[in-house]
């Protein structure tokens, strides 16, 4: 990679600030465009989570909105999607019980199918859009599986959003479809882009960005996606978008 590059991150602004600390500490220009935010939804009347078998969580921000909501797992067990996830469960103070590593919704299923006998029930929390799997898998092995809605994901305003100059040498750090679909109707140009994950880049080749997919989903994986020099290892481990 020559000189002068830079690395646009595009998460939400909490959780650019920490990759950025660690791109920084690197030696690498960070620019932070935070394109999307977290809102939250009004919390369901009547559904006990300590009521389910399982509790899977598929984002660290899952894990946030339900510990926020006031629920209690009870006797529940619960499983996290990858590492970031299951980190988000050990800072609330909670279990996994799977200990599954997986990469998306479809490989997590299979996980937790490999391990866990149907029948019982499933609480999927969440956001309120989400893509099929775990659920239809799930579903399909004979699980009765509740999706628990509890935030949206919504683009930042433009007005907003930092003003930004795009140039040649500049790599686009794209860690959900959201994001880059919120770049793309914010900034004609197309900057090369690192995808965290085949669900990612499914959006943004089409949207026009020339893409390279991480091999895992994390900052590391990104980085040498893109080109880069490796990263020093984290000392906790990275939040999965």
């Amino acid at each position: 990679m020559t000189d002068g590059h830079r690395i646009i991150l595009t998460r939400q602004r909490d959780r650019n600030k920490a990759w950025a600390a660690r791109l920084e500490a690197a030696g690498h220009a960070v620019v932070e465009v935070p394109l999307i935010r977290y809102e939250s939804l009004p919390v369901p009347s009547g559904l006990e989570a300590s009521a389910f078998d399982w509790i899977l969580f598929t984002s660290p921000q899952g894990v946030k909105a339900f510990m926020a909501a006031g629920y209690s797992p009870g006797d529940a067990r619960m499983a996290a999607l990858g590492a970031g996830t299951a980190a988000a469960l050990s800072e609330a103070g909670l279990r996994d019980d799977l200990g599954a590593r997986t990469l998306d919704g479809a490989e997590f299923a299979q996980a937790f199918l490999a391990r866990v006998s149907s029948p019982g029930r499933v609480l999927l929390p969440g956001p309120d859009r989400r893509l099929a799997e775990p659920r239809a898998s799930l579903s399909a092995a004979g699980f009765e599986v509740t999706e628990l809605p509890l935030y949206e994901t919504c683009p930042v305003p433009v007005k907003e959003l930092p003003t930004v100059e795009f140039a040649s040498g500049d790599i686009v750090f794209f860690c959900s479809p959201s994001t880059v679909r919120a770049f793309a109707e914010t900034w004609i140009e197309r900057p090369r882009c690192v995808a965290i994950g085949e669900t990612t880049a499914q959006t943004s080749r089409p949207a026009g960005f020339e893409t390279v997919v991480a091999a895992t989903p994390d900052l590391s994986a990104m980085v040498l996606a893109a080109g880069l020099d490796p990263l020093p290892e984290p000392v906790t481990p990275e939040m999965e978008s």
